[in-house]
């Protein structure tokens, strides 16, 4: 089965069918964490999957990665080049396999999927630049094979760091002024009825019962503050050496900078931030929850109804940044 993992707006028009997305019981990539989450081209990127049956968390796996270095012709449907979803092919720069790999992101992204002019194929012209997602940002396409079913696939997109396009050279030199990477959301803690479950800890619950879950991650400032531990958008270490000499950006739903194409002026938006629930029993109410970029609130809620019968599960969330970026836990259950 394929998968598409951080490819949102493409899934928006996908008609609903009668399949539980929450459910887990054959091996599946359910998330990808790169770190960092938005990485320049040329920087080395730690990429880790979260691969999963209907046993729990599998700590080996024969994942094949790859870097994949074709552009989707404009004519072509799909999210990525057709190239992509071979196992060998010219544009595939294999990265190894396992769980997690690390490797450079590759140094001509931003020409192939960015704003940069694409190089000329055999005697073709050259393309034009590839247009940012609602967010402002660009994508590197990156490809998992998890057995030798070559529907066994998932698509991850790694956010790359390049310039503006239609941007002029004072506001390209404020945005390389003020933006900050995107960091990944955290997850903070895992609350039943208002209280925070100890972290490794098993929750219980009777069989047929409910297991009402809240999922918090990190409140992030809408304005910059100068001390309040975190580098922020508009802050940088000579300005605000007390919060920018550590990690930057906040692991929630972040204020970050995008160039508007259409009023061609630089603006300040805010993160959305959603979640996938997955289990290997029982059911949620809602497979997907989340916060849209107007909501407030740095936590979802769902309920988790178990089985009949007794036994053990695993319950995974997986918390996503609409420009990419993934953070997760899991909680075991046992209902008795």
């Amino acid at each position: 089965m394929r998968h598409l993992l951080a490819f949102a707006p493409l899934l928006a028009c996908v008609p609903e069918l009668d399949v539980d997305l929450s459910r887990v019981d054959a091996p599946r990539v359910l998330a990808v964490r790169a770190e960092p989450a938005e990485a320049t081209p040329g920087e080395p990127v730690a990429l880790t999957a979260l691969y999963a049956d209907g046993g729990g968390t599998l700590v080996d796996g024969p994942l094949e990665w790859a870097f994949c270095a074709a552009r989707r012709p404009l004519a072509e449907l799909g999210p990525v080049h057709r190239a992509c979803l071979e196992r060998e092919a010219d544009a595939i720069l294999s990265l190894g396999t396992g769980l997690s790999v690390t490797a450079p992101a590759p140094e001509d992204g931003c020409r192939l999927f960015g704003p940069e002019p694409p190089p000329a194929t055999g005697d073709q012209p050259a393309g034009r630049p590839v247009d940012p997602d609602i967010t402002g940002g660009y994508y590197q396409p990156l490809r998992i094979f998890a057995s030798d079913d070559d529907a066994d696939l998932t698509l991850y997109q790694l956010r790359i760091t390049c310039g503006l396009a239609g941007a002029n050279q004072e506001q390209s030199a404020e945005y390389r002024a003020r933006a900050r990477p995107n960091r990944a959301p955290a997850i903070v803690a895992i609350e039943r009825d208002g209280d925070a479950l100890p972290p490794g800890e098993a929750a219980s619950v009777a069989p047929g019962g409910e297991l009402p879950l809240k999922l918090v991650w990190e409140t992030c400032p809408e304005e910059p503050e100068c001390g309040d531990g975190l580098c922020t958008l508009d802050e940088a270490e000579d300005s605000c050496p007390g919060d920018c000499g550590g990690p930057i950006g906040c692991g929630g739903a972040e204020t970050y900078l995008r160039f508007d194409p259409s009023a061609l002026a630089l603006v300040t938006a805010r993160e959305a931030v959603r979640v996938a629930w997955f289990a290997t029993g029982g059911s949620f109410a809602a497979a997907r929850t989340g916060r849209s970029p107007a909501e407030r609130e740095a936590s979802s809620d769902n309920v988790w109804t178990a089985p009949d019968a007794p036994g053990e599960h695993t319950l995974w969330f997986v918390v996503r940044d609409d420009r990419g970026a993934a953070d997760w836990r899991e909680l075991t259950v046992r209902v008795e």
